[in-house]
């Protein structure tokens, strides 16, 4: 049943020796350069009180967690690094598990890879076994890291225990959707579904936390793994119970996981698809209603995860004053003005904004490499009409993401300020970022017309933008960091009173654009007259 399972594992590793350092080296140095962090910014004792203050609120506590305080009623370093960090860590932990175990799992399946690896001399478990023996190496050697790289850290009250107990927690949590993901694998007749229910576990998992948090329910967070490790309460009094509950917890759904594989037949999920339509609905008979159709799920996500991260972000704002004076260097990089410290916040919704946008273009690739575009090439279908549906979609999302964010921040202003923000100046402040993810779009295509093997790139520049305003904002990098990306030419809305866009960002704002379309078109000769390119 196991036979060569370690074989299988190696090739695992074989196969994403870029993937995995690239997930350790973003977890990792935003976990730890976080906490590295963290000291210059909160260093007095008055200014960690302020921010306790901000965070008792129900809303803060349904996003970050229950708030435990030191010996002495105290809100220590340690104890705010664990309230800001713990759960949304692990959320990082929770995707990179998901992605990891449909990776090698029900996506080789649909691929035919596993009917290639069942006919040499394997086990019929060999497979899944080798993805959760890789799970279990990658999340230990994870928890392993962070603890060492936050215990190198050695800042007041963060501890070398604590930090080894938050490595542990992230295994832990990672092990436990490893596991989970498993079981909808089984479950599941294709990859989508399986990371559909996956993504909808965390979803669900991360509410019930939320829920129990705020009503004070303790029986009701700790059914979610991200209560459970709330309850370590690191730094504070580091308990060590819920890591071994969610150790346990990942051994049975294991075992649920290997049961389920060994009662089904390959290429098949215990719940099966639904039949089929004898004839495709009209919109599906062209290049452009089959984008939709691929798109239409994660496209209705994202139009309802935009506006709640917004509104969530933007709830701040009713206490944005106190905020700004809980931290000198808050003070420094806004120089007492909220308004800047809310632009801030709506660049970076902005930059998470543009993911979307770069998914719904990178799809076409992604059917490209997989050879399904092949079958509709074989029809009546260019190849611009081929890419064209994808393209519409993403440039769709390049204006609506951006409305959708101005809708949360000014329902957000509505719901917590005495004075609340009119809604052309939410509107102006994050509408101004179109232009930009424009930019990022047709750079994109750019990428699929010349580069296919390279579309990546995309998401990496998109990270640099965000590493280089967010720490650029932080930690006062060179300014010339920020305008090496799109993101860096756009004047930060609202502006203070008196204050005028510069006459280089008006610029910039009509460039990007035009850049984009030229970018588009090079783009759209580029995949007509290359080769279909099947590996990625």
């Amino acid at each position: 049943m196991f036979a060569n399972n370690l074989t299988l594992c190696k090739l695992i590793f074989r196969r994403d020796r870029l993937r995995l350092p690239v997930w350790f080296a973003v977890i990792a140095s935003l976990i730890i350069g976080f906490g590295a962090a963290l000291p210059n910014m909160f260093d007095t004792p008055e200014g960690r009180e302020t921010i306790l203050i901000m965070m008792e609120n129900p809303a803060m506590i349904a996003m970050m967690g229950p708030i435990y305080l030191s010996a002495g009623g105290a809100f220590s370093l340690g104890a705010m690094y664990s309230l800001f960090m713990l759960v949304w860590s692990a959320i990082g932990m929770a995707f990179m598990n998901i992605f990891l175990v449909v990776r090698h799992t029900r996506q080789d399946e649909e691929l035919g890879r596993i009917e290639v690896v069942r006919s040499l001399p394997t086990g019929r478990l060999a497979n899944l076994s080798a993805t959760l023996t890789a799970a279990v190496i990658v999340n230990a050697a994870f928890a392993l890291l962070l603890g060492l790289g936050l215990g190198l850290v050695g800042a007041e009250d963060m501890t070398f225990s604590g930090a080894m107990l938050f490595g542990a927690a992230m295994g832990a949590v990672g092990l436990v959707f490893a596991a989970v993901t498993a079981i909808f694998c089984q479950i599941s007749a294709n990859p989508r579904t399986a990371s559909a229910f996956s993504f909808l576990f965390l979803g669900a998992v991360y509410m019930l936390r939320a829920a129990g948090d705020m009503r004070g329910n303790e029986a009701l967070a700790c059914l979610s793994p991200f209560g459970l490790i709330s309850r370590t309460k690191t730094y504070i009094d580091n308990e060590w119970w819920p890591i071994f509950v969610l150790l346990g917890a990942s051994v049975v759904f294991s075992a649920a996981a290997f049961r389920l594989c060994a009662a089904r037949d390959m290429g098949e999920g215990l719940i099966a698809a639904r039949p089929g339509r004898r004839d495709a609905k009209p919109y599906l008979k062209s290049p452009g209603g089959l984008a939709w159709r691929m798109l239409k799920t994660s496209f209705i996500v994202w139009v309802i995860l935009m506006p709640v991260l917004s509104m969530s972000y933007g709830s701040i704002m009713g206490d944005i004053d106190q905020f700004i004076q809980s931290a000198d260097f808050l003070i420094q990089f806004t120089g007492g003005d909220p308004l800047r410290m809310i632009g801030f916040l709506i660049v970076l919704m902005s930059i998470c904004s543009t993911i979307p946008v770069l998914m719904f273009m990178t799809k076409a690739r992604a059917q490209e490499s997989r050879g399904y575009a092949e079958h509709v090439l074989a029809r009546a279908a260019s190849r611009h009409s081929q890419l064209r549906g994808y393209f519409l979609f993403a440039l769709l999302a390049s204006v609506l993401m951006p409305f959708l964010n101005c809708f949360g921040f000014w329902a957000a202003s509505l719901a917590v300020m005495d004075t609340p923000f009119a809604f052309s100046e939410i509107f102006n402040a994050c509408m101004v970022y179109s232009p930009a993810m424009m930019f990022m779009l047709g750079m994109t295509v750019l990428l699929i017309g010349y580069f296919p093997k390279r579309t990546n790139l995309a998401y990496i520049y998109l990270g640099y933008a965000f590493f280089s305003l967010y720490l650029g904002g932080l930690m006062d990098l060179p300014e010339w960091l920020a305008k090496l990306s799109p993101f860096g030419h756009v004047p930060v809305l609202p502006l203070p009173v008196g204050a005028e866009i510069e006459t280089g960002q008006i610029v910039a704002l009509i460039l990007m654009p035009v850049l984009g379309a030229a970018m588009t078109v090079l783009g759209f000769i580029g995949h007509k007259n290359r080769d279909m390119v099947f590996s990625q």
